[in-house]
């Protein structure tokens, strides 16, 4: 941008210096998602023409990054308390030893004498460090995190683990998805040599992305959400616009009717419903009699709202949309929150399953981009730093007051 055009009056350079702020201030605000295009769910199509990628916009955008900076140099709460913890854990996995194993067979969790429980561990302490010292790297600058979380990486590209058995897809979408996290985080980091993320992207491409794309594809209840996001952050990390708009459109066909596979096995056509019982998750309220009802919508909306902040990094905020029915994500989580946390009674089962360990970060994200109820934003404020193994497991500290709800005072 030329601001400044021949000779020009001390005056007439100030002025268009302060227009130049003001331009350049317009432009990050549409980058972080003040100015989005505002989904409503009766789109044919999303088409991404001539889009440009940036980076990082995976778990957070670097216009959030900038923000969350700021806020912990003034020392502002959460992030303040969230960023020690961030780099105590940082410090703890400095040490951490990478172990990918030449194979991994991911059993069902129904399945007898299932090893689910055990897989879900290996992934996620792996992939959390590496996310971890990412984390860490681009708030600090330090390149002892970069190095230590490429180390990460490397050992398991250059392992080339194979992924089998009938979980594989959903587990590497909900459980491995923050290994994706890391390497969009240091893609700037100058110690990752171009034969390792060359490597690394094949190894992800043909053992990973496989198996998320094809539940993306072929599923339709919480299965659906982590391979959406496990093939939404893999697009954005490889840069291929094309799977990243079918992601998209995946998405988007939440808010269809879609008689296929769901009709047959949950006897509704839509991924959300809304009536006098609430708006809930079709295919997930119901799990095992309801008893699991609240567990697998937890598990759905944890993915789910990942997407949607993705989403909104391209361009397309999905919060506004809605299906002919009033259903939407702002409804679900609000709804959820009333069953697991107020103790609203669950019409599907008179004692669910209510783990306290759940992943809350759909709270802290909803809280972002919409205006919740006072109770969800006091259960917010009381129990910051909101954890969870799946999802973002730092969302309070990217996320937590950093958007335009928040500055505008709303």
């Amino acid at each position: 941008m030329n601001i400044f055009i021949g000779h020009q009056s001390k005056s007439e350079l100030l002025t268009n210096f302060s227009w130049g702020w003001v331009i350049l201030f317009s432009c990050l605000l549409c980058q972080v998602g003040y100015c989005q295009v505002a989904v409503t769910g009766k789109e044919e199509r999303i088409t991404l023409k001539d889009f440009r990628f940036r980076h990082p916009m995976s778990v957070i955008s670097s216009e959030e990054v900038a923000i969350v900076k700021d806020r912990i140099k003034k020392r502002v709460e959460p992030q303040a308390t969230a960023f020690k913890q961030l780099l105590t854990e940082a410090d703890r996995q400095l040490d951490f030893v990478a172990d990918p194993p030449e194979s991994m067979d991911i059993m069902g969790g129904y399945e007898k004498n299932s090893n689910l429980a055990e897989n879900r561990a290996w992934l996620w302490r792996n992939c959390h460090a590496a996310y971890t010292l990412a984390l860490a790297y681009t708030y600090t600058g330090n390149p002892k995190y970069a190095k230590k979380g490429v180390e990460v990486l490397n050992s398991w590209a250059r392992k080339g683990t194979v992924f089998t058995g009938q979980d594989r897809g959903l587990q590497l979408g909900s459980h491995f998805t923050p290994m994706l996290y890391a390497a969009d985080l240091l893609r700037s980091y100058q110690g990752w040599e171009q034969p390792d993320r060359i490597r690394f992207k094949q190894w992800w491409i043909e053992n990973c992305l496989v198996h998320t794309a094809d539940v993306m594809r072929t599923r339709s209840n919480n299965w659906k959400d982590h391979g959406v996001l496990g093939v939404m952050v893999a697009a954005v990390v490889f840069e291929d616009t094309a799977l990243l708009e079918e992601s998209l459109n995946q998405l988007l066909g939440y808010y269809k009717s879609n008689p296929d596979r769901r009709v047959a096995r949950f006897g509704t056509a839509w991924k959300m419903s809304k009536d006098q019982r609430g708006t809930y998750l079709t295919a997930e309220v119901t799990r095992n009699g309801g008893r699991s009802g609240l567990t697998y919508t937890f598990y759905s909306l944890t993915s789910g709202v990942e997407c949607l902040e993705i989403a909104r990094y391209v361009g397309y905020d999905f919060w506004s949309a809605m299906t002919p029915q009033g259903a939407n994500f702002q409804g679900a989580i609000e709804q959820l929150f009333k069953w697991s946390r107020q103790g609203e009674a669950f019409p599907w089962n008179a004692a669910p399953d209510n783990k306290q360990s759940s992943p809350f970060n759909m709270f802290e994200i909803a809280n972002n981009h919409c205006t919740l109820p006072g109770p969800m934003k006091e259960w917010l404020i009381k129990n910051r730093p909101i954890f969870g193994v799946t999802g973002d497991e730092y969302v309070t500290l990217n996320k937590a007051d950093v958007s335009s709800l928040h500055e505008s005072g709303k």
